[in-house]
């Protein structure tokens, strides 16, 4: 199935924690550039709170992904064992139904474990598009096992047009802080 395989590229790797790029960047730059940004953040209150705004925002961006990959590794590894079952069975209809019912199970387990993360404001919309991905995949087999395929094309498509969001919110949210960054006169993150 098409939607397995986009599910697979969902994220992007991350380069390094926010903790790694501090030590890194602390490591890259010479003494005197160290001295010129430290002047120039102590004699900007302003800068100095937008330095912390970001540094804070950047951290809880990757705590939220990281717990989010957890996840997405936990429910997507037997998954996509249960999708090439599904694609695959072309003899037995009942085998691909419970095939059809245990990929519902552990998306909606999914989808319950997504809505207890502590999503920050600037990821709320990702997170909304990716459970919306989510719960129109449901739609699609819980469409299949009613024998609805009308309705599940339907849900399908659903399905693709949520997850283009998702990825499209995510990348508006890496811009953004490839924006501060730049502002911030600090090596973009993304």
């Amino acid at each position: 199935m098409l939607l397995s395989v986009i599910l697979a590229s969902c994220i992007g790797e991350q380069k390094y924690t926010y903790e790694e790029y501090k030590k890194l960047k602390a490591m890259n730059a010479d003494k005197s550039s160290e001295a010129i940004t430290g002047d120039l953040l102590a004699d900007d209150d302003t800068g100095s709170a937008e330095s912390q705004s970001y540094s804070g925002d950047l951290n809880d961006y990757y705590l939220y992904i990281g717990e989010f990959r957890s996840i997405y590794d936990r429910y997507t590894n037997e998954l996509f064992a249960l999708f090439d079952s599904f694609d695959d069975e072309k003899e037995d209809i009942d085998k691909k139904n419970q095939y059809a019912g245990s990929i519902i199970d552990l998306e909606e387990n999914w989808i319950t474990d997504l809505e207890e993360l502590e999503v920050p404001d600037f990821l709320e919309d990702y997170n909304i598009y990716f459970i919306e991905f989510l719960n129109n995949e449901i739609l699609f087999y819980k469409y299949f096992l009613e024998a609805d395929l009308e309705k599940a094309d339907s849900s399908a498509l659903e399905a693709d047009n949520a997850y283009e969001n998702s990825l499209i919110e995510l990348e508006l949210v890496e811009k953004s802080f490839n924006d501060r960054a730049e502002k911030l006169k600090l090596e973009s993150p993304f």
